[in-house]
């Protein structure tokens, strides 16, 4: 499947898509539709600003608050994603087994923490660059976890708190840099990173 279109009288997807869409590259949402919209070609929930399903070339809209779980489930040949200020909410495994991303712009202020079976970025393992913006205030445990091919970490000024086991793991880390307003780092934040 690499097309999903919505008309404009759909209004309960609840549980639509519950299948690996490995391939699925665009969703257009009928401008009539009042429920959904397709912004960013992704599926979103205008009730709840929830972005339900992404594609392999999402760009996530600055006005979604929540990102269901398994939204980008196995997307292979996505490479890139930004996420932006406007999420407060990252369910399950949201970016489960996208095996070609390589790149994440992180720009969530403050958001749910995570467990090693939940994190976001399970099997996502050719992720090369993970960077933080400017107003991010805490860093999720187990936000980073198993990023076995991350070399650096430069964590902003504005962060206050590290979530533990973020970054458990990250065995080819061999530079971090630590903002001046981090008071508190969780246990076993930087657990694993074998070349530091």
């Amino acid at each position: 499947l690499r097309e999903i279109h919505i008309g404009k009288n759909v209004s309960n997807l609840t549980n639509a898509f519950s299948s690996t869409l490995k391939h699925l590259d665009e969703i257009t949402v009928s401008e009539q539709n009042t429920s959904y919209s397709g912004e960013g070609n992704c599926l979103i929930d205008r009730s709840y600003n929830t972005l339900i399903l992404g594609t392999n070339s999402s760009v996530i809209p600055n006005t979604v608050e929540y990102i269901n779980a398994n939204a980008f489930n196995g997307r292979t040949n996505l490479s890139t994603i930004n996420i932006p200020a406007s999420v407060t909410r990252i369910y399950n495994n949201a970016f489960d087994g996208c095996s070609s991303l390589t790149s994440v712009q992180w720009n969530v202020t403050k958001c749910n923490d995570f467990n090693y079976d939940s994190r976001p970025f399970n099997g996502c393992e050719q992720i090369t660059s993970f960077t933080f913006g400017d107003n991010v205030e805490y860093i999720p445990a187990y936000l980073c976890n198993g990023m076995s091919k991350l070399t650096s970490i430069t964590i902003p000024n504005s962060v206050t708190s590290i979530g533990l086991s973020a970054f458990y793991d990250c065995s080819s880390l061999t530079s971090v840099t630590i903002g001046n307003s981090v008071t508190s780092i969780g246990d076993r934040a930087f657990s694993g990173c074998s070349s530091l």
